[in-house]
């Protein structure tokens, strides 16, 4: 069932449709060309042929550059029209929200995620909003890496790094408060701990998601002060990936192997079928697989990297 506080699918990609419609008409508007004069001397048909061959090609050229970029412009501009209606249908929920909080059909809790998935949509509102203008003045797709060149001047890639920063770290401010509330549960045995430190596994998720972004930045500027060349700041963008995921799987490693010791207890003591820990032990391997796998392609990176230092 479609969610009352969220935006119809359809409702949306008739929008979505409706604001491109509007857009190209209104910029096709205005004159038509002209068509080009026909050539009726004989002498000189060659030439002029080949000529006309060669213009048009040039024409061509120019009109599908100009076509890929109106295309591309309208695009970005229907996404920014849609993303502020999201945010706007998503104040308009709030609102709702915050009335059944009055009426005692929902928690307080649920107005800090709702101011949260606000924010999320203004900032992926500003995140289209950057990508047009980066489009409008370079002429061409809005670009990511973090070896990508400045636009005029101007930073976008940091730019938009910085709105992700932004919504990371109220995300994490979110969680955070869940955990408190989650330990505060557990020791009032509302909750297990089991269910605590499931919480904490998110909390520490969000921590690296934020300082990723950090890290992010750092080498943008590093790159930027020509510090480190295009290919050496992929490879530690790499590098970070790697490590945040590694002291990830870490972290979910410990948390799965004090739920196979508890499981196990509980299969020493009877409460627990045998098939259930087993099970758990499966995910146990399986993380430590993964563990094995992230640890090779970080010490690949690293060793790229300092080779690459080593030819200095």
């Amino acid at each position: 069932m479609h969610d009352k506080h969220e935006p119809d699918p359809r409702f949306l990609e008739n929008l979505e449709w409706q604001l491109g419609r509007e857009l190209r008409l209104k910029k096709r508007t205005g004159s038509r060309p002209r068509p080009g004069v026909r050539i009726l001397k004989t002498g000189g048909l060659v030439v002029g042929s080949i000529v006309l061959g060669a213009a048009a090609m040039g024409a061509s050229q120019q009109l599908s550059d100009a076509w890929r970029r109106e295309l591309l412009e309208t695009r970005l501009e229907v996404q920014v029209e849609l993303a502020r209606q999201r945010a706007a249908l998503q104040l308009e929920a709030l609102g709702l929200t915050r009335e059944e909080v009055e009426q005692g059909v929902r928690s307080d809790r649920d107005l800090v995620y709702f101011e949260l998935q606000i924010a999320e949509a203004e900032a992926a509102a500003k995140i289209n909003e950057l990508e047009l203008e980066e489009v409008r003045r370079s002429g061409r797709e809005p670009q990511g890496a973090l070896s990508s060149p400045l636009v005029d001047g101007r930073d976008f890639v940091s730019e938009k790094i910085q709105v992700h920063r932004e919504i990371a770290l109220r995300h994490l401010e979110v969680v955070r408060h869940e955990v408190e509330l989650a330990r505060q549960r557990a020791e009032a045995g509302m909750i297990s701990e089991s269910e605590a430190r499931e919480r904490d596994l998110v909390a520490r998720e969000a921590q690296l998601a934020l300082e990723s972004f950090d890290r992010q930045l750092e080498l943008r500027r590093a790159y930027l002060d020509s510090e480190i060349t295009a290919v050496e700041v992929e490879l530690k963008l790499l590098e970070a990936e790697a490590q945040r995921r590694l002291g990830l799987l870490n972290h979910q490693r410990e948390h799965f192997q004090r739920e196979l010791e508890r499981y196990e207890t509980a299969v020493g003591v009877g409460s627990m079928h045998p098939a259930v820990a087993a099970q758990m032990r499966t995910q146990v391997a399986e993380m430590e697989g993964q563990l094995r796998l992230a640890q090779a392609e970080l010490e690949i990176v690293q060793r790229e990297l300092e080779a690459r230092a080593k030819r200095r």
